[in-house]
């Protein structure tokens, strides 16, 4: 109603001055109070802000709202397939997320929060990926505590909805580290980026204290510093908008974890380090990326394997940007052949300059067999389907959407 009366108190000023005739009194004193009362709505109600949703008190309680969807249709080309899927070829469609965000602020602005909810794709099932609270000490010092993910590998702190390709790499899934539960403690500004924390290790997700998939105890740590046009916000994707200046980040970041002291942990120890490389321009981008991993048991022999990321696209035209991208996996001799892949694909933007509306598609093709790594492991996320022989192709078409 407000807005109505606005649009009509609007008019009738505009018609009068139109004719030469003055505005009446009661009638500007009406299009102010409606303009007062749509900004109060904004300020103390709710509305949509920055690509969300919100409500809020107009004070330090405040509660986003959001979430993706990414719906795939899925082909995968292979020369011999294993039991229980003995054919060479595999196709459907697949809900690949489906997820809910909640954030916000509440007491003060400085105490934040996140729940991220995701479904389960074989049961629908709803769990918890991201649970955590976050205290702003400074402007630049940070303290976080809950689930959420390791500071470690860039492409897996990129948000999922936010890649370049429709899927994170191979390298990733092997040397990468998702959430865990832990505290982490950040200094920020815009051009340096510290991050360390102390965890329950690497991919402890919805784990409790007494879970044998936990560490005895986790250090990680990171660091990023960056230059040239634009400011941080642009390397929360991995892509690059036309008509932006040249920008570039370096990043690194080393993790170590130890178990076998406490209950039921399993007796191991990891240390494993990466560097990360963005160099972003006029609507082209280039990323790169090497890890190492060291895995020494309490018994057998310790392993030390490597990754390689390089990847890259460019926009042809305001909306479509075409990409390709090449990942090995150097394993060590105890853990079988080399594994290598590379990707080339496409996306179309159907809101410009956004991913709340994109459209992808890219094919993968697999050099080495997967049953010859063992380090790699079948995934229908990234179409890599259990084959002993080399050569596997896998297209992926997916239309994404976020609110």
């Amino acid at each position: 109603m407000p807005h109505t009366v606005a649009i009509i108190v609007a008019g009738s000023c505009l018609t009068a001055g139109a004719l030469g005739q003055s505005v009446p009194a009661d009638a500007v004193s009406l299009r102010d109070d409606a303009a007062w009362r749509t900004s109060r709505l904004a300020d103390e109600g709710g509305g949509w802000d920055k690509g969300r949703f919100f409500i809020t008190d107009g004070g330090a309680n405040r509660l986003n709202i959001g979430g993706f969807m990414q719906f795939r249709f899925l082909s995968n080309w292979r020369d011999e397939g294993t039991t229980p899927d003995p054919a060479d070829f595999t196709q459907g469609f697949q809900m690949r997320r489906a997820r809910l965000s909640l954030s916000g602020t509440v007491w003060s602005k400085d105490l934040s929060f996140t729940l991220l909810t995701d479904a389960s794709r074989s049961s629908g099932a709803v769990g918890f990926l991201d649970a955590f609270g976050e205290y702003a000490i400074t402007d630049d010092v940070s303290v976080r505590w809950g689930q959420f993910k390791l500071p470690y590998n860039r492409e897996e702190l990129v948000n999922d909805n936010r890649q370049l390709a429709i899927e994170r790499s191979t390298v990733n899934s092997v040397f990468g580290y998702t959430r865990t539960q832990g505290v982490m403690v950040s200094y920020t500004t815009d051009s340096f980026r510290l991050f360390g924390m102390v965890s329950d290790g690497g991919n402890a997700l919805n784990n409790d204290f007494t879970s044998a998939a936990e560490a005895d105890i986790a250090f990680t740590a990171r660091a990023d510093f960056r230059w040239g046009e634009g400011d941080s916000k642009r390397f929360e994707d991995l892509t690059s908008w036309r008509e932006s200046g040249v920008g570039a980040l370096l990043g690194g970041a080393v993790h170590v974890q130890t178990g076998g002291e406490t209950g039921g942990t399993a007796d191991v120890d990891l240390y494993s380090a990466t560097v990360d490389f963005s160099l972003e321009g006029d609507g082209w981008n280039l990323f790169a990326a090497a890890h190492w991993l060291r895995t020494e048991p309490a018994s057998g022999a310790e392993t030390d394997d490597f990754g390689l990321l390089l990847q890259g696209g460019v926009f042809v035209t305001d909306q479509v940007e075409p990409f390709v991208r090449y990942d090995a996996i150097i394993a060590d001799d105890a853990n079988g052949e080399d594994f290598h892949t590379i990707t080339a694909g496409v996306n179309y933007y159907v809101s410009p300059r956004s991913h709340a509306f994109k459209l992808s598609a890219d094919v993968q093709y697999y050099l080495d067999a997967e049953g010859e790594n063992a380090l790699v492991s079948p995934t229908t996320g990234s179409n890599l389907l259990a084959d002993p022989d080399d050569g596997q192709v896998a297209v992926r078409v997916q239309a994404q959407i976020i609110f």
